[in-house]
C-alpha cells in the first residue's frame, strides 16, 4: 500500500503551536522480560471472583447506548469515602489526563504564571509544551527534596503543579509546608498531584477545607491495582469543579471502567484487598530499600528514602548508571532509566514489585 500524502512543516505551522514541534512524545522502552519493575503499577492484580463479578455485570449492561456523561454517582460514592462533597470532585479517564485539563483550563487567561516543580512527573511539563504554554520551574535542591526558597516569585493568579510523594524521586512536599504557602499566597492556586498519597504518611484532605487556593489529583492506577480501568479524580472547591467539568468532554469513561470502579466501591471484599496491597508494597519497599541501601557503598550509589511505591538510584556517573541498567536487562529485569531527565543524570527509577520479583532485582544487584 503507497504511504498518505503528507502535508509541508510550514502548511502545519499554520496551526500549530512551536512548541509542539519541538516536544518530545511519550515514549516508553518495553523490552521483554519476566519482572516488569519500570512503571510503578501494582504488582498485584484483583482476584478472579471480582474480575467474575464485574464482566458479569459489565455484560448486562446496554454497549449500544452512552454511558453517563459524568459518572455522578460514582463520583458520589468516591467523594462520601474520602470526606468531601459531591460537588467537589470531578472523574476522568486516568489523572494524566486530568491534569491536562487543569494546565489548559486554568492557563488560557491567567495572570501570573505556571510554575512546576522539576524534576517530577514529566507530563507536567509535556503538557506545558503540547499546548505552547509557558512555564517556570521549581527546582529541588540538590538532595532533591522540596526548598521553598527556590520558589519562583509567585504574582497574583500563577499556578503551582507538584507531585507528593513525587514522581521520580519519592520525596514529600509536607502538608505543614503546603499550609504555609496556601496561607501566604491567597492568590496563587496549588495544584498537588498524589497519585501516590496511600503509600505517604500523610494527605493533604483535609487541607481542602481550610484553603480555597488548593486542587488535588488523585488515580485508581496505584493502590487500587487498577491502572488498566483507566480512572483517577480531582478533588477542590465546588465553583472550581464546576469550572473543569465544562471543558472535560462528556461520556469519557466507559462501561468497563465504571463497572470496574463501581465494584470497588461496594465490594466489601475489595477493601481488604487493597488494604494488602499498600501493606504489602510498604513492606517490600522496606526490604528492598535496606537490601539495595546495604550494597551501596560497594557500587557506589545512593538509594533515596521513598513514600511511594518505587525508589530512586542516584550514581555519581553515569556509567555506573548505565552498567547497572544493562546488568538487570541481562537478568530479565526492566527498571525505568529516568538519567536523561532534567537534574536525574545516573538516575534508575525501581519500582516494588512482589516478594519474589523483589529477591530476584537483589540477587541481580548483589551480582553487579
Amino acid at each position: 500500500m503507497s504511504d498518505v500524502r503528507q502535508p509541508s512543516q510550514a502548511f502545519l505551522e499554520q496551526f500549530m503551536t512551536p512548541s509542539l514541534f519541538k516536544a518530545r512524545g511519550y515514549h516508553l522502552e518495553a523490552p521483554d522480560v519476566e519482572v516488569k519493575l519500570d512503571q510503578n503499577e501494582s504488582p498485584w492484580d484483583w482476584p478472579d471472583q471480582v474480575k467474575d463479578i464485574v464482566l458479569s455485570k459489565l455484560r448486562n449492561r446496554p454497549w449500544n447506548r452512552y454511558p453517563t456523561p459524568f459518572a455522578d454517582d460514582l463520583a458520589a460514592k468516591i467523594a462520601a469515602k474520602i470526606g468531601v462533597g459531591s460537588k467537589n470532585i470531578l472523574l476522568g479517564p486516568g489523572s494524566n489526563y486530568l491534569i491536562g485539563l487543569i494546565l489548559q483550563t486554568f492557563s488560557r487567561a491567567i495572570r501570573g504564571k505556571v510554575v512546576l516543580a522539576r524534576p517530577s512527573f514529566p507530563l507536567y511539563e509535556s503538557h506545558c509544551q503540547y499546548e505552547g504554554i509557558p512555564y517556570e520551574v521549581w527546582s529541588l535542591n540538590a538532595d532533591l527534596e522540596y526548598d521553598v526558597s527556590l520558589l519562583p516569585e509567585l504574582p497574583a493568579g500563577s499556578m503551582v503543579i507538584f507531585a507528593s510523594p513525587n514522581n521520580p524521586v519519592g520525596n514529600v512536599f509536607t502538608r505543614e509546608q503546603l499550609s504555609k504557602l496556601l496561607e501566604n499566597f491567597p492568590d496563587v492556586l496549588f495544584v498537588g498531584d498524589e497519585a501516590y498519597c496511600e503509600f505517604a504518611d500523610e494527605s493533604y484532605t483535609d487541607l481542602l477545607h481550610k484553603f480555597h487556593n488548593l486542587i488535588l489529583v488523585r488515580t485508581f492506577s496505584k493502590t487500587l491495582g487498577a491502572a488498566g480501568v483507566r480512572l483517577g479524580y480531582i478533588l477542590g472547591a465546588a465553583n472550581v469543579i464546576e469550572l473543569l467539568r465544562k471543558p472535560r468532554v462528556p461520556f469519557l469513561l466507559n462501561q468497563f471502567a465504571l463497572v470496574a470502579a463501581m465494584e470497588v466501591m461496594e465490594n466489601q471484599s475489595m477493601a481488604k484487598v487493597f488494604d494488602d496491597i499498600v501493606a504489602n508494597a510498604l513492606r517490600e519497599r522496606t526490604r528492598v530499600y535496606e537490601a539495595l541501601k546495604r550494597e551501596s557503598t560497594r557500587l557506589q550509589f545512593s538509594v533515596k528514602p521513598s513514600q511511594a511505591n518505587f525508589l530512586l538510584l542516584r550514581w555519581p556517573l553515569q556509567d555506573g548508571c548505565d552498567k547497572a541498567y544493562q546488568h538487570l536487562l541481562k537478568h530479565g529485569i526492566l527498571v525505568r532509566n529516568v538519567s536523561g531527565a532534567p537534574s536525574l543524570g545516573g538516575c534508575l527509577r525501581i519500582s516494588i514489585g512482589t516478594g519474589p520479583e523483589n529477591e530476584r532485582l537483589i540477587k541481580a544487584f548483589a551480582t553487579l
